[in-house]
């Protein structure tokens, strides 16, 4: 089993500062996608989010190929794809090819989907499986992907998905790792993921963001992930982002999840597909 590493430099250092992401909702044409992006660049914002809806926006993955050629700085982070839109390899294969593109500048970003998104799983022809299932299948591709970074050639048998002595290259190019996030705030499960897997976790005051509505949902939720991370390293190599901004238009929310002081580093992102488990 492929588990967490070493802290990513990109995270560390985030425990020194509060991160800015915009997410570019609405945009229709890439001529309007990459001018919003080199702004958003120019004005110094950490991050930049891209959404993975295949019949709703743009293709996340080919839009991050192409901004990764179009901007120099600023980091592209999938939000989120979901673990049944593609193959755990395919996905390590776009990633790693974005990280490749744009000098390692990825975060990759990785769900479940939630009840929203049952409509859009029929439109792709993909069945929705019960949350439980979801779960595994995303621990399931965790593994693979982190597997074939780090130990092709890889075998994995698995309920979901199998590979036997899968090759990969080129790998990305970030060391010791592609920055992961997993969405979702769930107590359980989630974060138990996070713990184990992961270098981010985005929750907030929404469902889609994991449950947490006030104060002491978010102390609650920093108080499981701690406790996840004891066995394994320590809670603070895991950042922790919440709200949103958003463009065109970006604003600051009006309800953040948490006070910027309560968590060092803590960015102001956002994540449309969740990982809620509901405990």
């Amino acid at each position: 089993m492929v588990e967490h590493g070493a802290t990513h430099p990109w995270v560390g250092v985030g425990q020194e500062r509060v991160r800015f992401a915009i997410v570019g909702n609405g945009l229709k044409e890439w001529s309007q996608t990459v001018e919003f992006v080199q702004g958003a660049e120019s004005l110094g914002f950490d991050a930049y989010w891209a959404n993975d809806h295949p019949l709703r926006s743009q293709d996340c993955w080919s839009t991050l190929a192409a901004l990764a050629m179009a901007t120099t700085r600023i980091r592209l982070v999938s939000l989120v794809s979901c673990v049944y839109y593609r193959s755990p390899a395919m996905l390590a294969r776009l990633a790693a090819d974005v990280d490749r593109i744009s000098g390692g500048r990825l975060v990759l970003g990785i769900g479940i989907g939630i009840g929203d998104d049952v409509p859009e799983f029929a439109q792709l022809d993909i069945p929705f499986p019960p949350i439980r299932e979801r779960q595994a299948a995303l621990e399931e591709t965790l593994r693979v992907i982190r597997g074939l970074w780090h130990q092709a050639p890889f075998t994995h048998e698995g309920t979901n998905f199998r590979l036997a002595n899968a090759p990969f290259g080129p790998r990305p190019v970030q060391q010791p790792h592609v920055p992961i996030l997993i969405a979702g705030g769930g107590e359980l499960v989630t974060l138990r993921q996070v713990a184990q897997y992961a270098d981010m976790s985005n929750f907030g005051a929404h469902e889609w963001t994991g449950g947490a509505f006030d104060l002491d949902d978010v102390r609650r939720k920093f108080a499981a992930l701690r406790e996840h991370c004891r066995p394994r390293r320590c809670a603070a190599q895991v950042r922790r982002p919440a709200g949103a901004l958003r463009g065109p238009g970006a604003r600051l929310p009006l309800h953040p999840a948490q006070p910027l002081h309560a968590v060092p580093g803590a960015g102001r992102n956002t994540c449309r597909a969740g990982a809620k488990d509901g405990r």
